[in-house]
């Protein structure tokens, strides 16, 4: 029976793990980014560029020509990140507040158990 359990713990394991999210984490954009635009224009990058070079000079030809397109290479983080808005005027009222009332509070916690030792 713990043989069983053990293993059908295993299993689980392993299938959530691999069948997790697999998130891009980069991707193009620019002002007026469309998907068939950006696939035209990599496909002329990709014909342009000589189809002997190594994997990397290729990359690196293929960033270059897409860059010249006016693309831009972001994080999918940064291109979905909202903006950050600043906190509001009673936020930073209630943040004070809660120092002010506070700060004595913990000082006399302390200075009570200070006291109360041997």
């Amino acid at each position: 029976m713990k043989r069983f359990l053990i293993l059908s713990i295993l299993i689980i394991f392993l299938t959530v793990s691999c069948a997790g999210p697999n998130k891009v984490k980069v991707g193009w954009t620019k002002p007026d980014f469309r998907q068939d635009q950006f696939e035209n224009d990599r496909k002329e990058c990709i014909d342009s560029i000589y189809q002997n070079l190594n994997s990397n000079a290729f990359g690196k030809a293929l960033e270059e020509c897409l860059e010249k397109k006016s693309y831009e290479f972001k994080s999918v983080e940064e291109i979905e990140k909202p903006p950050e808005k600043p906190p509001s005027t009673g936020e930073i009222v209630l943040g004070v507040a809660l120092f002010i009332v506070l700060s004595p509070l913990i000082l006399a916690y302390g200075v009570l158990l200070v006291g109360s030792a041997p």
